[in-house]
């Protein structure tokens, strides 16, 4: 039988696809790590795609559609930005995930710790991990952005390659570095092939 995705088309006229990968993730995210925590991961990232959502209609363009699945999140966008608006728009996401964090973490050194203090941790790892400058992280469109605004398109190319190339390396050794240290610890390892895969799909 073949799975589809679940589509849910929004009175904006923008469509919802989730897909039954993102539930299968969700499901073994909660049974490994507790359901506080995925609660957690689906708020971080709820509200970095709402930075990007709310820099996307700033900047004059809007969304036509949201899909999730298990390798992440995506927004449609319509509209046509400039070079450094799309930087902006790329960079909105960890601004609105790194003020989550922060707020969270006050809020939980008041409120003693809990639930806030999974918040603080997942959107601050969120937040980072999408600060990488490459593939299709939202570091990695930044820097392609700015690149062409002050070197062209064909220097940008070869600037975000560099880039892809020096990350995924020191992904690749960290991943490795924390295997061997922990004997077995391989989620670092898998967190560098995911986003080495994510820099292949961009190029």
């Amino acid at each position: 039988m073949i799975s589809k995705s679940v589509d849910i088309n929004c009175r904006s006229g923008a469509s919802v696809r989730v897909s039954p990968g993102f539930l299968l993730l969700l499901a073994a995210v909660a049974l490994v790590s507790g359901v506080r925590m995925t609660l957690a991961a689906v708020l971080a990232a709820l509200v970095h795609e709402l930075g990007h959502a709310a820099a996307v209609y700033l900047c004059g363009g809007r969304i036509g559609g949201f899909s999730v699945g298990a390798a992440g999140a995506e927004l449609r966008v319509e509209g046509e930005f400039s070079y450094p608006e799309d930087a902006a728009v790329a960079l909105a996401g960890p601004l609105a995930g790194g003020l989550l964090a922060l707020g969270a973490g006050s809020l939980a050194e008041l409120a003693g710790g809990g639930f806030l203090c999974e918040v603080c941790a997942v959107s601050a790892l969120y937040t980072v991990f999408n600060l990488l400058p490459m593939g299709s992280m939202d570091g990695g469109g930044a820097l392609y952005a700015l690149s062409c605004q002050f070197f062209g398109p064909f220097a940008a190319d070869r600037i975000c390659l560099v880039s892809d190339i020096l990350c995924g390396a020191l992904l690749l050794f960290g991943g490795a570095y924390v295997f061997f240290v922990t004997r077995g610890n391989f989620s670092a390892l898998f967190c560098a092939f995911f986003v080495i895969i994510s820099c292949c799909k961009r190029n």
